[in-house]
């Protein structure tokens, strides 16, 4: 019997479901002799969701208690994290709490090869605008994991120049002196990426909100002229790619048996 692929996911939401279907596709396509499997963590997306693209009709603990039901021989758990940070590391704990046997897919970013995948997928978004700062605005954590927004500037600073800005919606790294900075480098225009695998409640309410505290409004009380990208990293082209290869690496232990 194959490995079964399990992807844990949140979504609440119509723009999550359709780039949860996106990545669905893509990996299917790839992965054609393995179960793949969706779970939910909220509950209310799955009792909306039932009869839905990707199928996910139980929660994280509840498919797990059904793969150990079903004797597997191990499964292979894809995250959908960004980064390896608190809620990673929580699922991990979870999934180890099951008793069952797998092997984790890492985040998106985790190795150096990621970080310099990611660029390239950026690649074509951000030459399109050479005029442009380029901003791209991730939820923020507490979770050492912080540290990894300096050095994904850092490194798309080295592809594109010193016109790539990283920045938090909350918590770490401070980003309050982000629109001042973009001013004071000469830009008059920037674009905004949201560093989210979805564009859904953080996006619309604290990036392109009507409030005075959302990014859009607070850069252009600096005088900047705004564009945000209206959709999250998992509907750029290449991101499947990246996952895919991640779930590879994961399957190698078992297809080592």
């Amino acid at each position: 019997m194959n490995t079964p692929i399990l992807l844990p996911a949140f979504g609440t939401t119509a723009t999550s479901l359709a780039t949860y279907s996106h990545l669905d596709k893509a990996i299917r396509t790839h992965f054609t002799e393995h179960d793949i499997i969706w779970s939910y963590s909220s509950r209310v997306a799955t009792q909306k969701t039932q009869q839905q693209l990707p199928p996910a009709n139980l929660s994280l603990v509840e498919t797990l208690q059904q793969l150990m039901a079903r004797q597997s021989g191990g499964i292979v758990v894809q995250s959908l994290h960004l980064l390896p940070g608190t809620e990673f590391h929580d699922m991990q704990r979870t999934i180890r709490s099951s008793g069952i046997t797998y092997a984790p897919g890492m985040p998106l970013l985790t190795s150096p090869t990621d970080y310099d995948e990611f660029g390239e997928i950026l690649r074509p978004t951000i030459s399109e605008r050479p005029d442009k700062a380029i901003l791209l605005l991730g939820h923020g954590t507490t979770h050492p994991t912080w540290s990894a927004y300096y050095c994904l500037e850092k490194i798309l600073r080295r592809k594109f120049a010193e016109r790539i800005f990283v920045g938090a919606l909350e918590k770490f790294p401070d980003s309050k002196a982000l629109p001042a900075e973009i001013k004071a480098a000469g830009f008059a225009k920037v674009c905004i990426i949201p560093f989210l695998l979805i564009a859904g409640t953080h996006y619309h309410r604290d990036i392109v909100g009507d409030g005075q505290t959302s990014w859009i409004t607070r850069l252009r009380n600096h005088g900047l002229a705004v564009e945000a990208i209206n959709h999250g990293l998992g509907l750029f082209p290449g991101v499947e790619k990246l996952l895919i290869r991640h779930i590879t690496e994961a399957l190698m232990p078992f297809n080592a048996l």
